[in-house]
């Protein structure tokens, strides 16, 4: 066996098929390593556990399956606990892989940029559209502007969209504050000394907290473009104010941006110090 350096991550909620897919398009990479690919269910589905279970089959796909729901975090942390690989990649379920060099592409970028902690890649959604997967370091007042009627106000909508690096060209390799973790490489030991995703948290926020620590160690946070894959392009976090009182997702996420702020607030940007 050629050395084990990859192993990725797969927290999945419900998305069996999904999942499905995206091992598939995993397994057709050509890298001159091996990897493994660690499966975490938290969907409590008797029918979504069966599926993933069949995926077992392929070599080095390990499933894990949980009694009940663990959460984002504690679940990408489990999957972390297990793997063997020196570099790591966090993967949402609904994101494939489509072209066959992806993994070898990140791996050598990785390798080529000893300075780079955490990279991402570019993202296209199903509709085509680029999926803007970098922020700026988080502002709990405008995680509130954005989905109340302030967000109208022309002020507003230009930090808004500051925030959201609406402005970003997403052709370019270039440093970020943080990237959605909906998929990251990340070196195996960086994840070790963070101690993994906070489990303050519980879905959201753990992403820029973690982008922080890196920063302030000074490893590099860097968006890969070079490399592309395909998501879905639903984001569980989306919503107004109207939608705070029915939508368990948005008040969570609000919920954690009050606990990012509280830990953060204080602190000067790392990247720019």
């Amino acid at each position: 066996m050629r050395n084990l350096k990859l192993s990725i991550i797969i927290l999945d909620y419900k998305k069996s098929k999904r999942v499905t897919k995206n091992v598939e398009y995993l397994i057709q990479q050509k890298t001159d390593f091996d990897f493994e690919i660690i499966i975490v269910d938290n969907s409590c589905d008797a029918e979504n556990a069966e599926r993933l279970r069949q995926l077992k089959q392929h070599k080095n796909v390990h499933v894990i399956i949980n009694e009940k729901n663990i959460g984002y975090i504690r679940g990408n942390n489990l999957g972390v606990a297990k793997a063997q690989g020196e570099y790591l990649i966090i993967l949402n379920p609904d994101i494939l892989c489509t072209d066959e060099n992806s993994l070898q592409k990140l791996i050598d970028f990785m390798e080529q940029n000893p300075d780079v902690g955490i990279a991402g890649p570019k993202q296209v959604n199903d509709d085509g559209s680029i999926a803007m997967t970098v922020r700026a370091f988080p502002k709990l007042f405008l995680q509130i502007a954005r989905r109340t009627f302030l967000r109208h106000l022309p002020l507003i909508r230009k930090w808004v969209a500051y925030d959201e690096m609406q402005h970003l060209d997403y052709t370019k390799t270039q440093p970020v504050d943080w990237l959605q973790s909906s998929f990251w490489i990340i070196r195996k030991n960086l994840w070790q000394e963070f101690g993994g995703l906070s489990e303050d948290y519980f879905i959201f926020m753990s992403d820029p907290d973690l982008c922080f620590k890196c920063w302030k160690k000074g490893e590099k946070v860097m968006y890969y473009p070079k490399v592309e894959v395909h998501a879905d392009g639903i984001r569980c976090s989306d919503g107004g104010i109207s939608d705070f009182f029915t939508k368990w997702t948005l008040r969570q996420h609000f919920k954690e941006a009050c606990r990012y702020w509280r830990k953060h607030w204080t602190k000067k940007n790392p990247r720019k110090s």
